[in-house]
C-alpha cells in the first residue's frame, strides 16, 4: 500500500448461504444504480466503464470475483474493493469489503451496499452474526448478549448503547444511526428498558458497564471476570453524546470502524484471498481456490514432523499408469518395494492425515516417479511435433535416399530446442513456484510477527498507564507532606490527604472535570480534537489524560496566584518555581517557531476564539502550550492564552489534541 493511501473500512462476512454471487451483485448493482452509475451484467467474466468521474471494474471467474469502484470524493480518491468465494458442497463462503483513501476524503463509514447485502442471509464474522440494524436486548437476552461478548472467536467490536434518562427514544436513534455507520465491521445493540441496563450492569460489575445514555465499545477478546485494564473497552459518556450530537456518535464509529480496519484476514481467508487474484487473471482455477479454502486438517498423531511429511506424500497425485505392454522405465531402489496405488478421484475429498503406523519411518521422495512424471510432461506436450517429425520420416523413406532429408534434419533440430526450451522452462518454472512460496512463508511470519508485536505493545501500553497512576499518587502525596510540613514545622509521615485524588480515565474526562472544578481555566471548543485521541489510542489516553489533568490544575494555580496578586511571572516561571502545584518546566514552550508565526496556513490553525474583553476580535494566537508527549507520533498538546493579568484572571484553553500542523508535521 502506497504511503499516503490510508486504509478506512474493512469487514469479513462469512456467508454459509450459496450462492453468494447473485445476491452480493443485486445489493452492489443497487448500491451503484444510487450513484447514477451502471449495475453489473450477469454472465459477463469481465466489465470496465466509467461515469462521472466513477471508475467501475467487475472481474468474474469460476466461484469468486472482485468489484472495484474509484471515486472523487472530497480532496483525494475513494477505493471501495470487494472480493468473494465460494466453493459449492464445501465450507461456508465470504466476502472481504475493503475502503481506501488516497488523499483527503473525510470518508470512513460502511458503503452503502453492506447493510443491503447482511439482509440477504445470516452473516456472520465466524462466530456472532452480523445484524443489518441495531439489535434490542431485553432483560431476558442479557445474558445473550454476554454472551456473544465473551466468545473467543469473535473478531468485530459490540458497541452497547444505554438508555438515555433525559430521552427515551434516543437511544434508539443513535443505535440505528451506528449500526448504519459499522454494517459489517461491528455489531451494536441497545437496551430495551432499564431493567435489562440494570441486570447487565451487575453481570459486568462497577468498571465494565455503561449508563445514563452513554455508549461502550466491547473490544475482541474480552473476559468480564478478567479484564485487567477496563478501559480498553472504551465508553463514552451520555453528557457528551447530548452535547456534540451527531459528531460524538461520528466519533465512537470511527473508533469500531478503525478497531476493524487494522485486524489481519483469518488464516483461511487469507490463503484464499491470494488465490482469487490468481484465478481472476488465469493463473490459478478452481481446484486451487477450493483447495485454499479447504480447513487446514488437525496436526496428526505422533511425530508433527514426520507427520507432516507422510501428509504431503499422500496430497501429491501419482503419475499415470502406463499403458498394458508398454516398456516399464527403471524404478529407483525405494519405489519398487512401495507398492503401487491408484490415481485419485479429483472430485474426492482430501485424504484423512495418515497415522505413524501407515507408512515405515524411513520413507523418502521417490526420484524415479518424479522423473516419470517429468518424462510425461515432456511427451504430452510435444507429442504433435513427434507425429509430424515421424510423418516426414515416413514419408522420407517411401521417396528413397536423399528426398527431403534436408525437412527431416531442420525439424529434429527444432524438436530438440524445444526440448531443450521446455527443460529451462520446468527449471524457471520450479524457481518460480519455489520463490512464491518462500515469499508467502515470509509473509505468513511477518503477519504473525506483527500481531505478536501489537499484543506486547498494548501491554505495555497498559502498564505505562499504571506506572503513571501510580507516580501521580506518590508526587500528590509528597506535595501535601510537603505543605504540611513548611505550615507545621515538623514531620507528618504517615498521614495520608483527606481529599481523593482525582484519577482521569480519558481526556474528555479530565476536561470536564475542569469545566466543574477549574474556576481559573476556561476550555474552548475542543472536545472533537480530544475524544479523537481518546478513541484512536485507548491505552495511551489515560496516561495523557493524568498529565492533562495535572497541567489544568498547574494553569489554574498559577492563574489564581497572579490575579490576586501572590505571583508577578509567566507560566514558565511559575513551573520553576517551588509551588505546590506545577508541572516540570520542559514541558511548557511559551511560543511558536518563526515558520509558525510568519506561515499564515499554521498560525491560523493556532487561532482560537476567546470573549472580546480579552481581544476586540473575538479571536487570538495561542502560541503558548504544553507538551503532553514530547516526541513520538502523536504527541498531544494544550495551546492556551495567559489572561491571568488581564480583566478575566484566567487561562484560557483553545486545543486539547494531537500536534497542530507545522513543517515536521507535514
Amino acid at each position: 500500500m502506497s504511503s499516503n493511501v490510508s486504509r478506512l473500512y474493512q469487514a469479513v462476512l462469512r456467508d454459509k448461504t450459496a450462492p453468494i454471487a447473485p445476491r452480493l451483485r443485486r445489493t452492489f448493482g443497487e448500491w451503484l444504480a444510487a450513484k447514477g452509475l451502471p449495475a453489473p451484467e450477469p454472465g459477463r467474466a469481465s466489465q470496465e466503464f466509467e461515469s462521472d468521474g466513477a471508475r467501475v471494474r467487475v472481474e468474474r471467474a469460476g466461484d469468486c470475483g472482485r468489484y472495484i469502484v474509484e471515486e472523487e470524493h472530497g480532496d483525494g480518491l475513494l477505493r471501495t474493493r470487494v472480493a468473494y468465494a465460494e466453493w459449492v458442497g464445501g465450507p461456508s463462503g465470504w466476502v472481504v469489503v475493503t475502503v481506501e483513501e488516497d488523499g483527503e476524503t473525510c470518508a470512513g463509514q460502511a458503503p452503502g451496499f453492506v447493510q443491503a447485502y447482511l439482509r440477504t442471509a445470516r452473516i456472520t464474522d465466524g462466530a456472532v452474526h452480523l445484524t443489518d440494524t441495531a439489535d434490542e436486548i431485553d432483560e431476558d437476552d442479557v445474558h445473550r448478549l454476554i454472551s456473544a461478548l465473551s466468545e473467543r472467536r469473535r473478531r468485530v467490536p459490540v458497541a452497547v448503547v444505554s438508555v438515555d434518562p433525559q430521552d427515551p427514544q434516543a437511544a434508539r436513534t443513535r443505535a440505528d444511526y451506528l449500526a448504519g455507520m459499522t454494517a459489517g465491521a461491528g455489531v451494536v445493540v441497545r437496551f430495551a428498558d432499564m431493567r435489562a441496563q440494570r441486570r447487565f450492569n451487575e453481570a459486568m460489575g462497577a468498571e465494565l458497564g455503561v449508563f445514563g445514555g452513554g455508549i461502550r465499545t466491547y473490544l475482541a477478546p474480552f473476559d468480564p471476570g478478567n479484564e485487567s485494564y477496563p478501559y480498553r473497552h472504551r465508553p463514552m459518556g451520555g453528557g457528551m453524546i447530548r452535547k456534540q450530537g451527531r459528531q460524538a456518535l461520528d466519533l465512537a464509529a470511527d473508533g469500531i470502524v478503525g478497531e476493524t480496519a487494522r485486524r489481519a484476514f483469518p488464516d483461511d481467508v487469507q490463503r484464499a484471498y491470494r488465490v482469487v487474484s490468481r484465478v481472476l487473471v488465469g493463473k490459478a482455477g478452481s481446484g486451487d481456490l477450493a483447495e485454499a479454502m479447504t480447513p487446514t486438517p488437525a496436526p496428526p498423531a505422533g511425530s508433527e514432523r514426520e507427520g507432516l511429511r507422510r501428509w504431503m506424500m499422500a496430497m501429491t497425485a501419482r503419475p499415470e499408469t502406463t499403458a498394458v505392454g508398454a516398456e516399464q522405465p527403471a524404478a529407483a531402489p525405494e519405489a519398487a518395494q512401495e507398492p503401487s496405488a491408484p490415481e485419485p478421484d479429483p472430485a474426492a475429498q482430501r485424504p484423512p492425515l495418515p497415522t505413524p503406523s501407515d507408512a515405515s519411518p524411513g520413507m523418502a521422495l521417490d526420484m524415479g516417479e518424479l522423473a516419470q512424471t517429468v518424462a510425461g510432461v515432456v511427451a504430452r506436450e510435444l507429442r504433435g511435433e513427434l507425429d509430424a517429425a515421424l510423418g516426414l520420416a515416413a514419408s522420407s523413406a517411401e521417396g528413397g535416399p536423399g528426398s527431403g532429408n534436408g525437412e527431416i534434419l531442420r525439424q529434429m533440430r527444432t524438436l530438440s530446442a524445444h526440448v531443450e526450451g521446455l527443460r529451462d522452462l520446468v527449471v524457471v518454472r520450479q524457481h518460480g513456484d519455489q520463490l512464491l512460496a518462500e515469499a508467502e512463508d515470509e509473509s505468513d511470519r511477518l503477519a504473525g510477527e506483527m500481531d505478536r508485536l501489537h499484543a506486547e505493545h498494548e501491554i505495555l501500553q497498559q502498564e505505562y498507564a499504571e506506572a503513571v497512576a501510580g507516580a501521580r499518587k506518590l508526587q500528590e502525596r509528597v506535595r501535601w507532606l510537603e505543605a504540611r510540613l513548611a505550615r507545621a514545622g515538623q514531620p507528618a509521615f504517615g498521614l495520608t490527604s483527606k481529599e481523593p485524588v482525582f484519577e482521569p480515565t480519558s481526556l474528555m474526562d479530565a476536561l470536564n472535570m475542569a469545566r466543574e472544578t477549574l474556576a481559573h481555566v476556561e476550555i474552548g471548543d475542543t472536545d472533537t480534537e480530544a475524544a479523537r485521541l481518546d478513541l484512536t489510542y485507548p491505552t495511551l489516553a489515560r496516561a495523557w489524560a493524568s498529565k492533562t489533568w495535572d497541567a489544568l490544575r498547574a494553569l489554574d494555580a498559577f492563574a489564581r496566584a497572579r490575579s490576586s496578586g501572590e505571583f508577578a511571572g509567566g507560566f514558565f516561571d511559575w513551573c520553576r518555581s517551588p509551588a505546590r502545584l506545577t508541572i516540570p518546566a520542559g514541558m511548557v514552550a511559551m511560543s511558536e517557531s518563526r515558520t509558525v508565526n510568519t506561515n499564515g496556513k499554521y498560525s491560523m490553525r493556532r487561532t482560537f476564539a476567546v470573549p472580546e474583553e480579552v481581544h476586540p476580535s473575538g479571536k487570538v494566537m495561542m502560541e503558548a502550550h504544553i507538551k503532553i508527549r514530547k516526541g513520538g507520533c502523536p504527541a498531544p498538546r494544550i495551546h492556551f492564552h495567559d489572561d491571568s493579568g488581564g480583566c478575566t484572571g484566567k487561562i484560557w484553553i483553545g486545543h486539547v489534541g494531537d500536534h497542530l500542523p507545522n513543517t515536521h508535521t507535514n
